[in-house]
């Protein structure tokens, strides 16, 4: 009976002893889950890039919460395609922290979203942020710690606060980051406006021409400000404005001239344009913000529509002697309407769309150079206008072809290798005669 009691006495003592180690290792313990990815189309799967930054951020996590005094379980984490409601995550937590992180990608911005549960809570605690690429780890990780804070501050169980604490300047971004960009535009155009008013009332004194620009710039300028108070304007977004400024008022201008307006009616057509453009750019906006891709895609369709009418118009004439005003003014206006409707449905860095607008421009200059011979000839011959055509046609033609070149050699890296690859060859060339040969072709898979 004496060695009965005492090997309970011991088995107990055991328990005991387990007991707090447990709890105090449950309490210090965090299973961190997979990023998941969300696409604003569920029925495309993210992207290489979207894949490669949600790894980094489980890499960066993990190291976060180990920083701040916990021990990572690697044993219970979700796979990539695991989906958790709150509630599946707040029971995950009964005994030990929990952390799932989401990133989205909203028209070439990143959205990163982390919700943290502390063991035996009720209160999902959450914080969401809009990151650049490059200061991925340095939000990740002021998310991170401010959450876990939080989380630690309050008593398990107890239920969220009605009062929201203000965000912290270090865990959110900027409010208007284009605000720079938009009051530089918004000042020349008041001021262009305040010109415009002078002259379009026939009058030339220029006592009152820089009272009337000044107080345009300033009308511009503190309307740019009252907008990006109210509103969120991105980078992207005051560039996207820009250019529903300058190219249809640019359309306007030339326009008129090629009607023979006169020279004091040009102005209204000039700010007619842009009113139209503003008005456009500013509804597109409302449904949406624009990536820096997207801006730099309507100043590209408005310069390249305004080359490319230009050519149109001195293709119909058959002369590169007149300026082509009317070609330039129908061509800016369409480019830049038809690739600012592009602009609010595509995501593209915008360095491609620089390294695209390059080849386009090398292009047409490749064409022009080829079909150079062409124009050794007097117009006054009979076949003069027709060697114009193909000269022009030849620049157009290269503008097209340096911009598609432009297009397939920037391809994202993620393109699968099954893909087709066309790539250009010059120089000696397989044949069956004993003599050298040499050409120029293609080669690649198909």
């Amino acid at each position: 009976m004496a060695r009965l009691s005492l090997h309970l006495t011991l088995v107990l003592a055991a328990v005991g002893a387990t007991l707090p180690s447990t709890a105090w290792a449950s309490a210090n313990e965090v299973s961190v889950r997979r990023t998941r990815m969300v696409e604003p189309s569920t029925s495309r799967e993210p992207d290489a890039d979207t894949a490669s930054l949600a790894q980094k951020i489980d890499s960066i996590l993990y190291e976060a919460v180990q920083d701040l005094g916990l021990s990572v379980d690697i044993s219970s984490r979700a796979g990539p395609s695991a989906l958790e409601s709150d509630e599946q995550l707040l029971a995950s937590a009964s005994e030990s922290w929990v952390v799932a992180p989401r990133l989205e990608r909203r028209r070439g911005r990143l959205q990163l979203t982390i919700a943290v549960a502390p063991p035996g809570s009720r209160v999902l605690y959450t914080t969401s942020a809009t990151v650049q690429p490059e200061e991925l780890e340095m939000r990740a990780v002021v998310m991170m710690r401010d959450l876990v804070r939080a989380a630690r501050g309050a008593p398990a169980g107890a239920a969220p606060t009605p009062a929201t604490p203000a965000p912290s300047e270090t865990a959110s971004p900027a409010h208007s980051p284009g605000r720079a960009i938009l009051a530089l535009n918004a000042a020349l155009l008041g001021g262009f406006v305040g010109y415009s008013l002078q002259h379009a009332s026939g009058s030339t004194d220029e006592r009152l021409t820089y009272p009337l620009a000044a107080l345009g710039a300033g009308v511009g300028l503190g309307g740019s400000m009252l907008v990006t108070e109210e509103w969120d304007v991105g980078v992207g977004d005051a560039w996207f404005l820009a250019g529903g400024m300058w190219w249809p008022l640019l359309s306007g201008t030339l326009l008129a001239r090629s009607y023979d307006t006169p020279r004091a009616e040009r102005y209204a057509y000039g700010l007619l344009g842009t009113t139209a453009g503003v008005t456009l750019a500013t509804t597109a906006l409302g449904f949406g913000h624009v990536s820096d891709g997207g801006a730099v895609l309507t100043h590209s369709g408005g310069a390249f529509g305004t080359l490319l009418g230009a050519l149109v118009e001195m293709s119909i004439e058959g002369s590169t002697d007149a300026r082509p005003y009317r070609g330039m003014g129908y061509g800016a206006g369409a480019g830049v309407l038809v690739a600012g409707a592009l602009a609010t449905q595509a995501d593209l860095p915008s360095a491609r769309v620089l390294m695209i607008d390059l080849g386009a421009s090398l292009g047409a200059l490749t064409g022009a150079a080829l079909a150079s011979p062409l124009l050794l000839v007097d117009e006054s011959e009979s076949n003069g206008h027709s060697r114009n055509r193909l000269w022009l046609a030849s620049v157009a033609a290269g503008t097209v072809a340096g911009g598609a070149v432009g297009w397939w050699m920037t391809r994202p890296s993620g393109t699968p290798k099954s893909a087709q690859t066309v790539l250009p060859t010059l120089g000696l060339l397989p044949v069956t005669s004993e003599a050298p040969a040499f050409g120029a072709g293609i080669h690649g898979t198909w």
